[in-house]
């Protein structure tokens, strides 16, 4: 055995030394990713998107497709006055069988009047057995809210309520 072949089997001192600075710079790597949030953060805040709401109309349409909506296929539990847009909540069902192509795919959520309307998106499949859904959800201003599930078979449906906000999240 030659002094090259011997040193290969065994722990070096360089592999011993990598890994001891490898355990030192652990801790690091979690501020430093905080640090760019941060960045990130105040890049948002220094530059405020302003809603648009045809804009976000654009964006339902697309998400229709050109598709017309099946009426009645949604049941929306959402109240007509918020008093504070920091924590809406929101709870809806799609009425399908979950059997063969009845299901929902995708169900979206969009506030229009929000900087960014879409505050949610939902993805199913036949296993679920149900598309019982609750959530909370900001809102910056007084304006639409909507849902469009894309069914399984191709359909589309669209749910609308208009919400009543007193104090605005988001910014406003």
């Amino acid at each position: 055995m030659t002094e090259r072949t011997a040193g290969r089997r065994g722990i070096s001192r360089r592999g011993v030394v990598t890994g001891a600075l490898a355990l030192l710079a652990f801790p690091v790597v979690p501020a430093w990713a905080e640090g760019i949030r941060n960045r990130v953060s105040m890049f948002r805040r220094t530059f405020p998107v302003q809603p648009d709401v045809a804009d976000a109309e654009v964006l339902v349409k697309i998400v229709l497709r050109g598709r017309e909506p099946v009426p009645d296929l949604i049941a929306l539990d959402l109240p007509l006055l918020a008093e504070n847009g920091d924590s809406i909540p929101l709870t809806f069902d799609i009425h399908c069988s979950f059997e063969g192509d009845d299901w929902p795919k995708t169900v979206h959520v969009f506030v229009l009047g929000n900087p960014f309307p879409e505050v949610a998106r939902y993805h199913y499949g036949p296993w679920n057995g149900s598309a019982l859904t609750e959530m909370r959800f900001r809102m910056r201003q007084t304006s639409d809210v909507v849902l469009v599930a894309e069914m399984a078979d191709g359909r589309a449906a669209i749910a609308r309520q208009n919400v009543e906000v007193l104090l605005g999240a988001c910014g406003g």
